[in-house]
């Protein structure tokens, strides 16, 4: 293999899946913002999409582009860029790629943000200054979902709702996916896997699973739920929690908050404070590590093998 094919083959399939990964995370970002207030909320979530889509782009016009004449130094130089739109065009002068006015709009709001916005707040006249990526984001929501975003009230705050998320999701991947399959075919031309990442992997959730929302990971938190909580549980792991460790006495009215806590790793944050309040109450608290350690094992054996005779766990 010569090194500009181990290059596209290996080399960028590495960097897809990071692209993937940084698509993730900024799409969980969004899914977990509560409301449209924060700055932080706003910068994590355009951060993550924007440079995840911004390394696609060069992988896609890479492997476009690129050939064994092509003078390597000046090609490298030519990548040197954080222009979403600029890396956009160069791929349209050799395929086509159907944006609406709402997906090149979102497109501008990345570039903004990437090469003007990101490290605004380092610059003295941050001060007397907007939210640049944070009011960028709401005014595109208000345009395209027809509703107004409140920041201010403390208690008319608007809430980061279902169909915000949906919409979100939505338009980045009619961005995303026409990339990926830039990459795909590209690939296939030269012979190469370069579109090929581990199932399983963030990057799969994006390019294999074409899924750009996290409502179906909140199903599935609700339908373990009912699992565990019912009879139908019986494997090695639970049957050594329901026997060897006692509930803590964590608050009816507060369950809603703990349902949160599992599939939101900030509102993990508030729960993990009163986990330590509950600790403080446990008489023997390495005991208790200690048995939390062995339930969270994964390859715990408990009770009784198949010839009936008793088994210790693991």
């Amino acid at each position: 293999m010569r090194p500009d094919e181990y290059w596209k083959n290996f080399n960028l399939g590495t960097e897809l899946d990071i692209a993937g990964r940084f698509l993730f995370n900024g799409l969980q970002a969004f899914h977990e913002m509560r409301n449209f207030a924060a700055e932080e909320d706003a910068f994590e979530f355009l951060y993550g999409v924007a440079v995840g889509i911004e390394r696609l782009l060069k992988i896609a016009v890479i492997l476009t582009e690129h050939d064994t004449s092509t003078d390597q130094a000046e090609f490298e130089k030519g990548l040197i860029t954080h222009s979403h739109q600029e890396l956009v065009k160069r791929l349209k002068e050799s395929h086509e790629i159907n944006l609406a006015g709402v997906h090149n709009e979102f497109i501008g709001i990345l570039s903004s943000f990437y090469k003007s916005q990101r490290y605004g707040r380092y610059n003295l006249a941050s001060v007397y200054g907007p939210a640049r990526e944070r009011d960028d984001l709401n005014a595109f929501l208000e345009k395209h979902l027809s509703f107004k975003i409140d920041i201010e009230g403390m208690f008319t705050v608007t809430p980061n709702e279902r169909r915000h998320k949906k919409f979100v999701g939505k338009v980045i991947s009619k961005i995303v996916l026409p990339i990926f399959q830039i990459i795909r075919s590209e690939a296939g031309r030269l012979n190469l896997y370069t579109y090929e990442v581990e199932y399983g992997s963030k990057a799969s959730k994006i390019f294999i699973g074409e899924s750009f929302d996290f409502e179906g990971e909140d199903f599935l938190q609700v339908e373990l739920i009912a699992y565990f909580a019912s009879g139908a549980a019986s494997g090695p792991n639970v049957r050594f929690i329901r026997d060897l460790i006692a509930p803590l006495p964590f608050d009816p009215a507060l369950e809603a908050d703990y349902l949160a806590a599992l599939r939101s790793d900030r509102q993990k944050q508030s729960v993990l404070d009163e986990l330590e309040a509950h600790y403080e109450e446990v008489e023997d608290f390495r005991e208790r590590r200690e048995t939390l350690e062995v339930a969270i094992s994964d390859h715990l054996s408990y009770g009784e093998d198949e010839d009936g005779s008793e088994e210790n766990f693991d």
